[in-house]
């Protein structure tokens, strides 16, 4: 990356998309325009993992941005995508974003209230939080926003439907994001006056 610049594009499904409301209404859009960060929302309704990584370059990359936020899998666990396909289309995305010195930040899915569903979810996360870990990824872990204490129910009151977060549940999911991005903000901050 030449410049210092930060901007940010969102891939992801519904729940970045800001489903059942506006883009604008989304997690993503709440916490980039309360840090006035440039950014590009490229949530899309129903979009599984092998789907972002097909539209990948179209839809993340083309904007240059400084770094694209991926989260997905929830529609992955409703079609009973095992978990080692999820984290392979996220390796490739990751590996797309590094080739071109953009820097990947990793969204761990939310939990939802049917417990089948919430098993393979349970699954991707803890797969994808432990290849950020391994691979020095930054990851933000919505669970703390969406889950009870132990991270096994939903918070009903954050949701509209036992999958998709409520205004109230995109707020809360944008303070999570906000406490990982405002520290992104102060490193980039920090690498800009040296």
């Amino acid at each position: 990356m030449q410049d210092k610049r930060i901007k940010l594009v969102a891939l992801g499904d519904s729940i970045t998309a800001g489903f059942p409301y506006t883009p604008e209404s989304s997690w993503f859009n709440l916490i980039a325009e309360r840090l006035r960060i440039e950014h590009v929302n490229r949530g899309i309704d129903g979009d599984t993992t092998a789907g972002m990584l097909r539209r990948f370059n179209r839809d993340a990359l083309s904007f240059e941005p400084s770094h694209v936020i991926i989260l997905g899998g929830t529609n992955d666990a409703y079609e009973g995508i095992a978990a080692e396909e999820v984290i392979y289309n996220i390796q490739a995305m990751v590996n797309l974003a590094v080739k071109r010195g953009v820097r990947p930040i990793l969204g761990l899915p939310i939990t939802c209230d049917d417990p089948d569903v919430e098993y393979l979810l349970g699954r991707y996360r803890e797969t994808i939080q432990c290849y950020a870990a391994e691979n020095h990824i930054v990851g933000i872990d919505f669970t703390k926003a969406m889950a009870d204490a132990n991270g096994k129910r939903i918070k009903a009151e954050l949701y509209c439907d036992g999958v998709h977060p409520n205004k109230e549940g995109y707020q809360s999911m944008a303070r999570v994001a906000g406490d990982v991005l405002g520290k992104l903000i102060n490193l980039v901050g920090k690498e800009i006056k040296k």
